[in-house]
């Protein structure tokens, strides 16, 4: 029984990996290096919390994205943006988050920001914090 278990599972994982998109995210070298959490995540969601909990994120638009990693360090990405910051130099901010899988739970792997400016010498997304 466990056999015919594992011959039918098999198939329907592999259909799921390959359903779920890949995270098109820049490079983790466009952002600037988070620490990692020493600790693992029961979801996708409780990872995103951990970051957004840290930041002033009242009031903004904040999308997500989770998907496949396409770098090869991790299983999954996120991509999380904020946008609509009540701010007059920093418009919004963006975490890319690779997580590897710990038996049921996730861990993070490797984070990082950076932040969309809407003033300086070059406006847009920048790893360094805003003038």
């Amino acid at each position: 029984m466990k056999r015919l278990f594992a011959t039918l599972a098999l198939p329907l994982t592999l259909a799921a990996c390959a359903t779920t998109p890949v995270v098109d995210a820049p490079p983790a070298s466009a952002y600037t290096r988070l620490s990692i959490p020493d600790r693992a995540f029961a979801s996708e969601d409780q990872v995103i919390d951990h970051y957004l909990n840290r930041a002033n994120t009242r009031g903004a638009d904040v999308t997500r994205e989770v998907g496949r990693d396409g770098s090869g360090l991790g299983s999954r990405m996120i991509l999380v943006t904020t946008d609509g910051y009540r701010d007059d130099s920093v418009m919004g901010e963006q975490w890319r988050i690779v997580l590897g899988e710990a038996g049921d739970d996730y861990r993070v792997l490797q984070a990082g920001i950076r932040y969309n400016c809407a003033r300086g010498a070059n406006p847009g997304w920048s790893r360094d914090l805003c003038p």
